[in-house]
């Protein structure tokens, strides 16, 4: 019988009719012979509304205690989800923290890693064909205290137990349909990616693409577990990540961070500082590099950390935004890159700064050109061969 773990965030969690649907499509698949884990967010947005709640009491809320509290929403999450499974069958679920599951982590809270899954309990509710709920997010410390993970944990948790548990695969459900080949709020013709190298989406996510918690995709490639992307709503998965490189010769994705802040720094060394700075405060870069003889710094706007290390941006323009383009060749000597540099010539003027690898082209341009670009750039994504993108058929 094949081990599935499943992971069910905040958005598919949200209410209680949102609930007992999930709750519906697990257990039609049990009833399909699959064996299934379970691991769950907070509902909706209970863990914002957490925090809030410690500011009132603590302009500074930090340490154990918070975990304790920040721990409370998976556990009202795994309670839910199965009253709702035990109403469809009874007794058919059990939930779990994250400490009864086996989930061993450092000392540092609220930004906690795992180092150790001893998933005997649940090994034991599979063995009694029943379903384990596991708290996303939260572990105990190798002290005995309560511990959170930090933002996108639970993402950690569904493929550290698929890891300890020999799964087949871990499947993310959440309000869409799959990775998207570009945000459909920005380019209406973004289409879902069927499948993916984990290469291909830890690209998307250093350019800015919010999909799965970074830590947690370089954990399954390092240890060859697949992952599959889908929609809560219907069950079905429209994206596979696997470690085999893809054949296409077209771009994957367009990528478009909107309204970023850009810093400059006078040496390498500066730019060092600072991305360590920012790194050891939970805040990733979008792109560092040289332009123009200076270091530049792209993070995203809305960083509350960044604004807390930096007063105002050295690089003020207007509103800039950094398209990201991924693919085979892109940045290279290839026929796409040829194909994407006469997409971007009626823009040259406006560029601000421009990054290439092999497979990744980032662009700094002024909105609306960003997004002209962007929705150029994106055509040749809705192909399968470069050929079909070729310049009398892609303008």
């Amino acid at each position: 019988m094949s081990l599935i773990i499943q992971k069910y965030g905040g958005k598919a969690l949200a209410a209680p009719e949102d609930i007992k649907q999930v709750a519906r499509l697990i257990h039609a698949r049990h009833k399909d012979g699959v064996q299934l884990v379970v691991v769950v967010s907070a509902m909706g947005d209970t863990t914002d509304r957490y925090t809030a709640m410690a500011k009132s009491v603590n302009s500074s809320p930090a340490g154990r205690e918070l975990d304790v509290l920040l721990s409370v929403g998976e556990r009202i999450s795994i309670a839910m989800l199965a009253l709702a499974l035990n109403a469809l069958e009874k007794d058919l679920a059990v939930s779990l923290t994250g400490a009864q599951a086996g989930i061993i982590t450092d000392t540092v809270h609220t930004a906690a890693k795992i180092v150790e899954i001893r998933p005997l309990r649940v090994r034991e509710i599979l063995d009694q064909n029943r379903i384990p709920v596991i708290a996303g997010y939260q572990g105990i410390t190798t002290d005995k205290n309560i511990s959170t993970l930090g933002r996108g944990g639970t993402d950690a948790t569904a493929v550290g137990l698929a890891v300890a548990l020999g799964a087949e695969r871990v499947e993310f459900m959440k309000d869409v349909d799959g990775v998207q080949s570009a945000d459909p709020k920005l380019i209406p013709t973004a289409r879902v990616i069927p499948e993916m190298s984990y290469d291909d989406v830890l690209q998307m996510m250093g350019c800015g693409a919010k999909i799965l918690q970074v830590p947690a995709v370089e954990m399954a490639a390092e240890h060859k577990v697949k992952l599959a992307i889908g929609n809560s709503k219907t069950g079905v998965a429209g994206t596979i990540l696997t470690d085999r490189p893809l054949g296409r010769r077209t771009l994957t994705s367009v990528i478009v961070a909107e309204n970023v802040r850009c810093e400059l720094f006078d040496s390498a060394t500066n730019l060092l500082r600072a991305v360590k700075a920012l790194r050891e405060a939970g805040c990733s870069p979008l792109l560092s590099g040289n332009s123009g003889g200076k270091s530049l710094l792209i993070l995203k706007r809305e960083e509350e950390i960044a604004r807390e290390l930096f007063t105002e941006p050295l690089m003020p323009r207007e509103q800039v935004s950094l398209v990201s383009l991924i693919g085979p060749g892109v940045g290279s000597a290839s026929d796409l890159a040829d194909m994407v540099q006469r997409k971007l010539a009626p823009y040259r003027d406006q560029i601000a700064a421009i990054f290439m690898t092999e497979s990744r082209l980032s662009v700094l341009l002024p909105m609306p050109a960003a997004q002209q670009f962007a929705e150029a750039a994106h055509r040749p994504c809705l192909s399968n061969d470069l050929a079909d993108a070729s310049p009398a058929r892609a303008s």
